[in-house]
């Protein structure tokens, strides 16, 4: 990979960018730092020309041409004044839900000739009861554009000592906010897989400007208990897409993300088939006879046993799947997050799979749900296959954790 930075990658990170010839693979997990997990912004040096809470958004980053505030030009992203005092700015992000880091993006977009030249990035680990938090959080709703931190911020954030954080990325050089070389991919080493975060601290030196930080990991809560009713495939609990055969119009994360789809791009859907057959008919069960089929893998929160299986169509009216199957695997062991993609990638993997929901048929914009006659057996790792291809919104797996 091609490097760019101040420095080459420590024991720590290995860096890339759009040089690369393919989106990273950490692209596939979920985005930590959205705002939409309930990630927010707890501390800011300087947002005169534009607020740290749109480094959250969940939504690219626009610009529009003619619009102004009385600070100067709108942007859409974190932007300081030019500094001239001495240090440099930073920020601090609460995440929604402790996990793991396995990839960050950082983008410039449309921060020409006003992105922060140099960034960091620090995380730690911080008891969700800390007062010094619950101080900043509340004083929050008074910051954003045209705001600076006062002296009595700067001396309430420095009891979180942030600048000894863990340093996940070193001091490294961002390309202007240009069309192809805004975004900025890190790869985290997976000596972090197992580390927990709660809180970023996101350094820009010396001042200046950045669109976008996404985080891509894994929510990483405290033990489950034996029994405890849940969704077992859910992003919050923990839940994680591994890979899929095709995600053209949108990826498989987005299946066991938060909530309902508010828009059809907020689901997995498939391009359609060329192979199609050129006239549909169906079988004696009255299943449409395709020649191939779509599928995505989740690995689960923790072993389980399903119980109730939740479908969601929504906004799918004219490219829902004709009909589903689930099925379910129990993989032991501790794979680290790539080589689980690679062993279900390959067509000829060894995996055994059994069936949990047979085929069953779909409707368009719809949520159904499915009660299992008895529990399934321990899994913990679910492939949904659509029929030929499509879209579905939300997967949602109730079960309970089984003793491991």
């Amino acid at each position: 990979f091609q490097v760019f930075g101040t420095q080459e990658p420590t024991a720590s990170t290995s860096i890339f960018t759009m040089a690369d010839k393919s989106p990273p693979w950490f692209l596939e997990l979920t985005d930590l730092a959205c705002a939409n997990m309930g990630s927010r912004v707890v501390f800011a040096t300087d947002e005169w020309f534009a607020g740290a809470d749109n480094l959250l958004s969940g939504k690219e980053a626009i610009f529009i041409d003619d619009k102004f505030t009385p600070q100067g030009k709108w942007m859409d992203g974190w932007e300081s004044r030019r500094k001239r005092t001495a240090g440099h700015d930073w920020s601090i992000i609460q995440l929604g839900y402790p996990g793991s880091i396995r990839g960050v993006v950082i983008d410039t977009r449309f921060f020409t000739g006003n992105q922060a030249p140099r960034f960091s990035l620090q995380g730690a680990e911080i008891d969700p009861e800390n007062k010094t938090v619950k101080s900043l959080l509340d004083l929050r709703p008074s910051k954003g554009i045209g705001t600076k931190a006062e002296a009595s911020d700067v001396k309430l954030v420095e009891e979180l000592k942030s600048s000894t954080w863990t340093e996940l990325i070193p001091m490294t050089a961002l390309k202007p906010g240009y069309h192809g070389q805004s975004v900025h991919y890190f790869e985290i080493r997976s000596k972090f897989a197992k580390q927990r975060f709660t809180h970023l601290r996101l350094n820009m030196y010396p001042d200046g400007g950045i669109a976008r930080m996404r985080l891509y990991g894994t929510v990483k809560l405290a033990n489950f208990t034996k029994g405890q009713a849940m969704d077992l495939a859910a992003a919050e609990n923990g839940g994680v897409a591994v890979t899929c055969s095709d995600a053209h119009y949108g990826k498989p994360a987005n299946l066991i993300a938060l909530g309902r789809a508010p828009t059809m791009a907020d689901g997995w859907e498939t391009a359609r088939k060329p192979n199609r057959p050129a006239i549909l008919k169906p079988d004696s069960s009255g299943m449409i006879q395709f020649n191939d089929n779509d599928w995505a893998i989740l690995r689960l929160c923790t072993a389980g046993n399903i119980k109730k299986i939740l479908i969601d169509t929504n906004h799918f009216k004219g490219n829902f799947p004709e009909s589903c199957i689930i099925e379910g695997c129990y993989c032991s062991g501790n794979m680290d997050y790539k080589e689980e993609a690679v062993l279900f990638k390959t067509s000829d993997s060894k995996v055994k799979w059994f069936e949990i929901l047979p085929r069953t048929k779909l409707t368009a914009h719809e949520e159904v749900s499915f009660k299992l006659d008895k529990p399934s057996p321990p899994v913990t790792h679910v492939r949904l296959t659509i029929f030929p291809d499509g879209g579905v919104s939300r997967l949602r797996l109730f079960g309970t954790p089984i003793d491991l």
